[in-house]
């Protein structure tokens, strides 16, 4: 919603990234219980993947932004939520997930109603078939693929309670010297120009940003609730909320395909979390 808004009031993307990043770096330095800037933090096994995790988040946030200015806010979502088939057959792979019919029934129903949330009003699917708006789709799809199933391994393999806000900051913290720099650069050769406005959205990007990844490692830690219940899940009802929110907010269409798409996507999550 955030990057639509930003679309329309023409913010610029890089300026507002790096100042969503220093607002993520100051919440979880405040959400920490321990010294985080202590020479040890960095001999953690953790501490690589939350540079490259960074990196990950710049091109994420990135390609995001530029997907939901040229194509709007839906397929935007749409690649994000497609990603999720990843981690999630990763899941059944690596971390032992239970395979039930109807929890595979529920994936291939969500897999379904995303497919449907993108193609046109008279049933086809050129939007996916066209080559130039491919690109940004595919790339954004690739990118957040990479981001889910990396907070998944990490999650399992280094992370424990007390470390989830730490990891979390400095992954947030390679991401703003990675953007900043990317900044200070384009400003010393004039090719970018910072204003406060664009300061002040990406504050408001920060606190959204830095709680949609802090609470999706947290929920990834329940008990009981396997990943490949979880993304799917998750990546249905962000679907639903973000085009229902597009349809209110900015007068994107909600044609009844797309109703069609919501009503699947409700089943599907009963049928994976049966």
């Amino acid at each position: 919603m955030l990057f639509k808004a930003f679309a329309r009031l023409r913010i610029d993307l890089l300026s507002a990234i790096v100042a969503n990043y220093a607002v993520c770096v100051v919440i979880g330095y405040s959400s920490s219980n321990e010294n985080v800037f202590q020479t040890s933090i960095f001999a953690q096994n953790w501490y690589p993947f939350s540079v490259i995790h960074g990196g990950v988040f710049v091109a994420c946030l990135f390609l995001i932004g530029r997907t939901t200015e040229k194509q709007g806010v839906a397929m935007a979502s749409l690649a994000t939520r497609l990603s999720v088939i990843i981690p999630t057959f990763t899941a059944f792979l690596l971390y032992g997930d239970l395979v039930t019919i109807s929890k595979i029934a529920g994936i291939l129903l969500a897999l379904l109603a995303l497919y449907l949330s993108c193609i046109d009003s008279a049933g086809s699917a050129q939007p996916l078939l066209s080559k130039s708006m491919l690109t940004l789709p595919i790339t954004l799809f690739a990118a957040f693929s990479v981001h889910l199933t990396l907070v998944k391994f990490v999650q399992v393999q280094f992370l424990g309670s007390t470390s989830y806000h730490v990891y979390v900051m400095f992954t947030f913290l390679s991401a703003f010297f990675i953007s900043g720099s990317i900044l200070v650069w384009r400003l010393f050769k004039k090719q970018q120009t910072c204003r406060w406005k664009d300061l002040i959205s990406g504050l408001l990007l920060g606190g959204a940003n830095y709680g949609a990844v802090y609470f999706l490692i947290r929920a990834l830690s329940i008990a009981g609730w396997q990943s490949s219940q979880l993304f799917p899940t998750v990546s249905v009802a962000v679907l639903g909320f973000s085009s229902l929110g597009a349809w209110a907010l900015f007068n994107e269409r909600l044609p009844r395909r797309m109703l069609g798409a919501l009503a699947i996507g409700a089943g599907s999550i009963v049928l994976i979390n049966l």
